[in-house]
């Protein structure tokens, strides 16, 4: 049996940690930005956060969100559109979920006044640097559903002095599968 060189076993534990140090941390870009576009008259996001990190079950997207009914009737359900850039400002695949009512638990239509909020996980990581957040559709009690327009929200996109030159298309894109609406 051979020996190691003494001089070697220190980089040899260097080596041996490197890949427990990596998984153990937060992959996550320092300064990355969570924003939020509050376009909708009767909801108001806040408390917008994601993570691109490592989670028990592997690599796991996390975004979370907070809300409010600002409106004057219940919300029966609305879109929340995430719109995602990377490190180079270049335009990932975007996501959307739909709140029904207070959250993916309680089903029952938002008061007026009252608060939720939720999240997602996703089934791998993704290397987000700016993600932004903004209610896409809205569907109130008396059956009224308001729809964000999007020159509205790209005016508003380039307000935020993002440095992204170029958004891209502001709506979220499609689930394979399923039909895209306008």
């Amino acid at each position: 049996m051979r020996s190691v060189p003494l001089r070697l076993i220190p980089l040899l534990a260097v080596l041996a940690a490197a890949p427990v140090a990596a998984q153990s941390g937060e992959p996550n870009y320092p300064g990355r930005r969570a924003l939020v576009l509050n376009l909708c008259p009767t909801i108001e996001l806040a408390g917008f956060s994601y993570s691109n990190g490592y989670t028990e079950g592997g690599t796991r997207f996390r975004q979370n969100l907070t809300w409010k009914n600002t409106g004057s009737q219940p919300v029966v359900a609305f879109e929340v559109a995430i719109l995602k850039y990377d490190a180079f400002n270049e335009r990932l695949i975007g996501s959307r979920w739909t709140v029904t009512g207070h959250n993916s638990a309680d089903w029952s239509p938002l008061p007026p006044g009252e608060s939720g909020e939720d999240g997602t996980i996703s089934y791998g990581s993704e290397e987000v640097f700016t993600a932004v957040a903004y209610v896409r559709t809205a569907r109130l009690a008396d059956g009224t559903i308001w729809r964000a327009n999007e020159l509205n929200v790209l005016q508003r996109l380039k307000a935020l002095s993002t440095g992204i030159p170029d958004f891209g298309d502001v709506q979220p894109d499609s689930i394979p599968g399923r039909k895209r609406t306008p």
